[in-house]
């Protein structure tokens, strides 16, 4: 308790949840994975087999149409006012452009599209849930969610349907 003159303020730290809510979880977990799957599938089943060069790839395809549809996300994903849909977008360009271009890596891309993400996006998800985010730093982890889901969902989708 500090003193301000005559008059005492309580300071006390702010208190974190201990816990995230189910539509927390699926907000920014459930759904970013769930759109990477279903995206990454079905360009894995009806559109790579057509590709000359393999370009975009099934990952690739669901930054790009994450990116595309950003402001709708942003309305969908976030509590934020709808005007801010610009710093979610810049959000996703940021982490979504860098792994296109580590997608077009090849093979080597496993490395750091796949393994260091799912890593990354592990940590992401169990710490960030917590706090408050702006919409950039929320744009980073959907974007996570999407590549990572996207990946598995190609994946499956070669396994069950290539």
């Amino acid at each position: 308790m500090e003193e301000h003159g005559a008059v005492a303020i309580d300071v006390a730290p702010p208190v974190l949840p201990t816990t995230a809510t189910w539509g927390e979880t699926w907000t920014h977990v459930g759904f970013p994975t769930v759109f990477g799957v279903l995206v990454g599938g079905v360009w894995q089943v009806a559109v790579q087999p057509g590709l000359t060069y393999g370009m975009p790839n099934p990952v690739q395809a669901s930054l790009l149409l994450m990116l595309l549809l950003a402001p709708l996300l942003h309305r969908w994903l976030t509590d934020h006012p709808y005007g801010r849909w610009k710093e979610y977008a810049a959000g996703q360009a940021v982490l979504g452009l860098f792994f296109i271009g580590v997608w077009t890596t090849g093979y080597g891309g496993f490395i750091c599209g796949g393994y260091l993400a799912v890593v990354v996006w592990i940590w992401v998800s169990t710490s960030w849930w917590r706090f408050h985010l702006p919409p950039f730093r929320l744009a980073l982890w959907h974007t996570l969610g999407v590549n990572v889901g996207a990946l598995a969902g190609s994946l499956l989708a070669y396994n069950v349907f290539g």
